[in-house]
């Protein structure tokens, strides 16, 4: 009979002590923000792109759903479909947790990653304080619990029983237990937190790492491309060398220039051609002619070939009036001016040459601030091979070229050479 009565006086000290804390009553804003905290676990949880949940710390449905994107928006409707209890002013924390963190989570219209977040929405809402209750209920509730207390103690003196203090050792050491079990639960949590947060982040990088390796790849094949050219060009140490990239540039003009004669010499041959054909045609009249017999027919033959040797005559002394201008670059070493322009070449001209037959003619410094910029930009290279008169000291000074003599030129080997040099002054 003792055993039973130390036993029964341990538990009603326990009750005793544990008693407020089950009194504890769910308020309306309590059942509303642990509504909360199972919605925004369930919608972590239901979208791998939804981190930015993590920073939100809404405490009503209505806070929640002005945050959301329109992913979770989406996915929020199963969860507002989860029916609210009505009875829950009765409720304690168990109950509150039981139904949030478990029957919530069982209903089948959720997807079936969302329900993961049920052990977070257990951490959550167990970190929460119920509100405590009317001082009528603590009233009536601890009253008899003090007056069975009393009672057994005076008893449990007398039969060697538990004390108060004994309770509240093994209460404090129940608390340390579930203190234990909830830095588990958190443990857990973390541990379940997606580990997909950030697969976006790694799937950028891998795309950009593969745009730089097709870049590469790219770039190596247009080096390789171009090695040839580039090991004439590059020297010594990998830089260009200037001296021989200006060399091939003035290669390059020179067989600009020859081919541009070439042109010319190809037109003045097929002009010819053109008039020995002719001719050809009409001595083949007047000797069909004359084997006829018909010499009245010869006599017409005869004028029309006058009249054809007359044009012929005139036309040359018609182009020799008529001056035609061709714009020259620089002179070689050799006195050949190496391209020939029928316009003005920014860049390239410096001569402008007059002729009235297309084989002799006068050339000059074109009167032009493109040109006078190019030739004193190294007067050596533009100047010497033509002229004559230059003092070196006074182009660094001068802006402009003045052609005091005109110097003569040839057209010969389809190419436009120096006869005699055109004397220049600086201003």
């Amino acid at each position: 009979m003792t055993i039973y009565k130390v036993k029964f006086k341990s538990l009603a000290l326990v009750a005793m002590l544990l008693l407020p804390s089950t009194m504890l009553g769910v308020t309306k804003d309590e059942m509303e923000e642990a509504r909360t905290i199972a919605t925004k676990s369930y919608l972590r949880y239901a979208n791998d792109g939804s981190g930015y949940l993590d920073d939100l710390n809404p405490k009503t449905m209505e806070e929640l759903e002005a945050s959301l994107k329109a992913k979770e928006k989406e996915n929020i409707k199963a969860f507002k479909a989860i029916p609210v209890p009505t009875d829950y002013k009765d409720w304690g924390m168990d109950q509150l947790v039981e139904y949030w963190a478990v029957t919530a989570y069982q209903n089948k219209g959720l997807l079936e990653k969302g329900r993961g977040g049920r052990i977070r929405t257990r951490s959550l809402i167990k970190k929460m304080k119920l509100s405590a209750p009317t001082p009528q209920a603590q009233a009536t509730t601890v009253a008899p619990a003090e007056t069975t207390v009393s009672s057994q103690e005076s008893t449990s003196q007398n039969a060697g029983g538990v004390t108060p203090k004994e309770a509240q050792a093994e209460l404090n050491q129940l608390n340390e237990q579930q203190k234990e079990i909830d830095a588990i639960e958190e443990e857990n949590d973390a541990s379940l937190t997606p580990a997909y947060n950030y697969t976006w982040v790694y799937i950028m990088v891998l795309v950009l790492l593969v745009g730089i390796v097709v870049a590469l790849v790219v770039y190596a094949a247009n080096v390789l491309k171009k090695n040839g050219n580039e090991k004439i060009v590059v020297g010594k140490g990998g830089e260009i060398d200037s001296e021989k990239l200006n060399q091939l540039k003035k290669a390059l003009e020179e067989k600009e220039s020859e081919i541009s004669m070439l042109n010319r010499k190809l037109e003045n041959s097929e002009r010819r051609n053109q008039e020995l054909r002719t001719k050809y045609e009409n001595l083949s009249i007047e000797m069909a002619a004359m084997k006829k017999g018909a010499p009245q027919a010869g006599v017409s033959i005869n004028r029309e070939r006058e009249s054809t040797e007359r044009s012929q005559r005139e036309q040359p002394a018609a182009s020799k009036g008529a001056l035609r201008s061709i714009y020259l670059g620089r002179a070689n070493s050799k006195g050949i001016f190496v391209r020939a322009d029928r316009t003005l070449n920014v860049g390239h001209s410096v001569y402008i040459l007059e002729t009235g037959d297309g084989y002799n003619g006068t050339f000059k410094v074109a009167n032009s601030p493109a040109a006078w910029s190019l030739a004193l930009s190294n007067p050596k290279e533009y100047l010497d091979n033509a002229c004559t008169g230059m003092d070196p000291e006074e182009a660094a000074t001068s802006s402009r070229v003045v052609t005091e003599t005109a110097g003569t030129a040839i057209f010969e080997g389809g190419c436009w050479r120096v006869i005699r040099k055109a004397r220049i002054r600086y201003e």
